[in-house]
Formats: C-alpha cells, structure tokens, sequence
C-alpha cells in the first residue's frame, strides 16, 4: 500500500463510523485533562498518588456497571475473556506507569516537558518489538523514532537550566528524570505485551479498563501516609463557591454564564468546596473521558491513525500548557518539540507498524493458556 493509499484509508475510518465522536473523547478529555493537572501541580505539585488513586476508583467504578451481570445463572460479574493472569500482569505495569508519571510532576518536572518526554517511548518501543516480538522496521520508521528521541534530549537539556532566576534543584530535577525513563520503559513494555493480549483474545477494551484500574486499587495501601496527608492539604485549601472557581475553566465558564442558566448558576453558589477538590473532580473526569476515547479508538482503528489522531492530541495539549499557563519553554525546548513531532509524522507515514515476522515467545505462551 502506498503512502497516499495510506493516509487516505487513515481519514476514510476518521470520517466514518464512531470515530468523530472518539476523537471529540479524545481531544476533548485529553487536552482538558492536562488542563486540571496544570491547577492541581500548580497549587499542590506533590499530590500524584491522590490523583493516581481517585482516577482509579472512578474508573474502576464506572467499569463495574458494565461488568456486573444479573440473569437466570444469578449475580456476579461477566465472564472473563482474557485470563485473569494477563490482566494482573498488565495491571502491575499499568499501576507502575501511572504513579510514576504523576510522581514525577512533583520534581520540577513541567507539564510542558512530561508531555514531551512521554512523546518520546517510540525508541523503547521499537527496541523491545525487535528484542521481544522479532519486528522489523522501515527506514522511515527508524529515522522517525531517532527525530524524536534527539529531540527529547533537547527539550530535557534545555528545561536543565534555571530560567528568570528561578533556581531549581538538580538532584531533584534528574530524579524526575530518572522517574519518567523508568515509566517509559515499563509502558513500552506494557503497550506490547497489551497487543499480544488483544492479538490473542481479542479487542476487549472494556474488560481491560475496568481489570487494570479494579485490580491496582489495593496497591495504594502502599502510600497510606502520603495520601492522608495530601488530603488533609487539599482540606485546607481555600473555600470558595463552585462558579468562582469555574471561571478559571475557559469552556465551563462561559456555559454556567449563559442568561439561560441563571438557576442553576444560583444554586451552583450556594455551593462551597476545597479548591483542590473541585479540581482533583475536573481531572478524574476528563481522564476518564480520555482513556475511554483512546480505549475505543485501539479496538477499531488502523496503528496509523490511532498514531496520527494521539500525537495531535498531544500537540494540542502542549500549546495548551505553554500558551494558557505560561509555562518556561526556551529555543531549545520550542526545536527539541518540533523534532519530537516532526519524528512522529515521519512515523505515522512510514506505515502502520509491521506484523512480526515469526510467532513470539509472548504469543506462544498466550495461545498455551487459551487452551
């Protein structure tokens, strides 16, 4: 198939079907998430695993809804499709990933530079399909992959160095460095050992959301005393009534202000709440709307377009943190960005990633447990 052929099939599954409304989830929840993360990091940077564990209730909530059956065989949750042992092993990486990541936020990470750095798992990805699953790759995707990972390198050496006299410990810098690498090897990983789960038994995306978030909430025993005192400091945020706090939501604020909603705007007044908490519910929510998007999308589209649609997103989240809350983004940071998504596209056109060229060891495994 040739590269117009390509991208032409790409925007075909855009227009068609579901997928406009997916990428409303997820252009929508995404960028809105990174937009509550930035108020909650600004006001209480070290709060990941409150963060962490409230997005894991919610979703694993939700979840249940659609897992729970009652019928003449009786009450109880739906049968599973995929073996218990591959949704604990990938609910281990998954748990991992997710409070390293929001941990890593806490040491002087900008959001700016996370998303950046995030951007570039491709290289940790490709080593471990060829290592792992014996891929082979393009010349375009190799040249892609390298664009990005230099332009991590640039964006990450150019965020070194202190702006405006602000001066930021380095030791605590190359910790959150340290912390992103770690999370970006394990979700390479996880991304690869989920396509031969969903290879082997199919795209069950809802089975999947709701086991990996289920499963991970009796990890968070393990940060009892951190979480107790990131309530208590959300506790003692600043009360203030739900409208004021809105107003520093563009979208939300201009539709409570709408003459139409005049009740509602007075009852949302007589409505007092932490500001941290009013925005922790911002956020579980629109990570909620995001995961569910990028979920629905991996079930039904093409590795193109999902690459093309998830990149632009990120873009557009990035704009949002550096345009809207001014964040600190020098030369070298604005070109190491633009490698980072110019590598992507070069990416996405090189083709969707190439089918193994002999059967895993990891797919091997899985057809054995099938039987």
């Amino acid at each position: 198939m040739s590269v117009s052929n390509a991208w032409l099939g790409s925007l075909a599954q855009i227009i068609a079907s579901d997928l406009p409304i997916i990428i409303s989830l997820i252009f929508g929840g995404c960028c809105s998430n990174v937009f509550a993360l930035e108020l909650l990091v600004k006001d209480a940077p070290k709060s990941g695993h409150l963060v962490t564990l409230t997005q894991f209730i919610f979703v694993a909530l939700e979840g249940l809804v659609h897992q729970i059956r009652w019928d003449n065989q009786g009450f109880g949750l739906k049968p599973r499709v995929v073996p218990i042992k591959r949704w604990l092993i990938l609910v281990c990486l998954f748990f991992t990933v997710s409070v390293l990541n929001n941990l890593a936020l806490g040491y002087h990470i900008s959001v700016p530079l996370h998303i950046i750095f995030r951007s570039g798992g491709l290289i940790v990805n490709m080593l471990l399909g060829v290592w792992w699953l014996k891929k082979r790759y393009t010349i375009g995707q190799i040249g892609g992959v390298v664009m990005v990972t230099l332009g991590v390198i640039w964006a990450t050496l150019d965020n070194t160095s202190p702006k405006d006299g602000n001066v930021t410990d380095p030791s605590e810098f190359y910790t959150g460095i340290a912390i992103l690498v770690v999370a970006m090897i394990l979700s390479a990983g996880m991304g690869l050992y989920q396509e031969v789960t969903y290879k082997t038994y199919g795209k069950q995306w809802r089975e999947g959301l709701f086991y990996t978030h289920f499963l991970a909430l009796p990890f968070f025993a393990l940060f009892y005393k951190d979480i107790a005192n990131q309530v208590e400091i959300y506790n003692a945020s600043p009360i203030e009534n739900i409208p004021s706090l809105l107003q520093s939501i563009p979208i939300i604020d201009s539709i409570i202000s709408n003459p139409s909603l005049s009740l509602l705007r007075t009852f949302l007044n007589s409505l007092e709440i932490p500001r941290l908490w009013l925005y922790l519910s911002f956020n579980v929510f629109t990570q909620y709307v995001c995961i569910s998007g990028v979920n629905r999308m991996t079930s039904m589209s093409t590795s193109l377009t999902l690459n093309l649609v998830l990149n632009l997103r990120k873009f557009t989240s990035l704009l949002i943190s550096i345009l809207y809350f001014d964040n600190e983004f020098g030369l070298g940071a604005k070109l190491g960005t633009f490698l980072v998504f110019l590598g992507t596209l070069v990416y996405a056109r090189a083709g969707s990633v190439p089918k193994p060229i002999e059967t895993s060891s990891a797919e091997k495994e899985s057809s054995a447990s099938r039987k």
